[in-house]
């Protein structure tokens, strides 16, 4: 299957052509010291292949403590700008090639009502209400270009010269599910009773809580992403936890 080939590729460790710091002078092969230290410091900055597999718990951002691993996604773009002397793009946090090629964006919205909301409230020069704070965060959150510089990357990787493809697997890797996840962290109920009933009270009269206000916005900011096959799901950790349990 493509996917296992591409999936060997990645992990594989690559060696790094050291050649470029001799040069040829007088039919004698010269060792330049100062060609020689760049590559060094390029060696040292490089990972040695292009998927690198981390627990989610320990991937940057992660908002899931989960000991599956996966392929951290932003370690990988950082390879492939680096080797293309591209501009830095966006990604997503993680990869998960399976059964299909999954791209994962975990989002932590517990942090971000604890701290950055109760912040922006307090400091509302622009005297927003609630709803456009969180609007505002949702905008920033650039999912349609994640994914569009996810797929870019990872179409780089499919042609890299070390990669000969059939015609028949390159239709194949056209054909596969691709999936577009946004993971948020699973809800904490509050401790606060009598912030349980405000809660309550405010879904009689047809108001929306916050936290249902961002799950819409993100809803809404996802259906306008039409370059995946599948569509894209705001999920929490648990739904993730039993997707990958699922695709073993």
């Amino acid at each position: 299957m493509i996917l296992d080939k591409i999936l060997e590729f990645g992990l594989k460790s690559r060696n790094i052509d050291l050649f470029s710091t001799f040069k040829w002078s007088n039919q004698s092969l010269i060792f330049n010291y100062k060609i020689f230290k760049k590559q060094l410091l390029f060696i040292k900055k490089l990972k040695k292949s292009y998927f690198i597999r981390y627990h989610i718990k320990d991937i940057d951002k992660s908002c899931c403590s989960l000991n599956t691993e996966i392929i951290d996604f932003d370690r990988t773009k950082e390879i492939i700008c680096k080797e293309h002397k591209q501009t830095t793009r966006k990604s997503c946090d993680g990869l998960c090639l399976k059964d299909s090629i999954t791209f994962i964006e975990f989002k932590s919205l517990n942090n971000f009502f604890d701290i950055e909301f109760q912040h922006k409230l307090k400091s509302n020069k622009k005297n927003l209400e609630e709803s456009e704070i969180i609007k505002e965060k949702v905008s920033g959150f650039n999912f349609n270009k994640k994914i569009r510089d996810s797929l870019y990357i990872m179409e780089t990787i499919i042609g890299l010269n070390h990669l000969i493809w059939m015609n028949e697997e390159l239709e194949e890797y056209h054909k596969i599910e691709k999936n577009y996840f946004i993971v948020k962290d699973n809800y904490q109920p509050l401790i606060n009773i009598m912030e349980q009933f405000n809660i309550l009270a405010k879904n009689k009269n047809n108001k929306l809580s916050n936290r249902e206000t961002m799950d819409i916005l993100i809803e809404k900011e996802l259906d306008n992403i039409t370059i995946v096959l599948n569509k894209p799901k705001l999920i929490d950790c648990n739904e993730l936890k039993k997707y990958l349990e699922e695709t073993k």
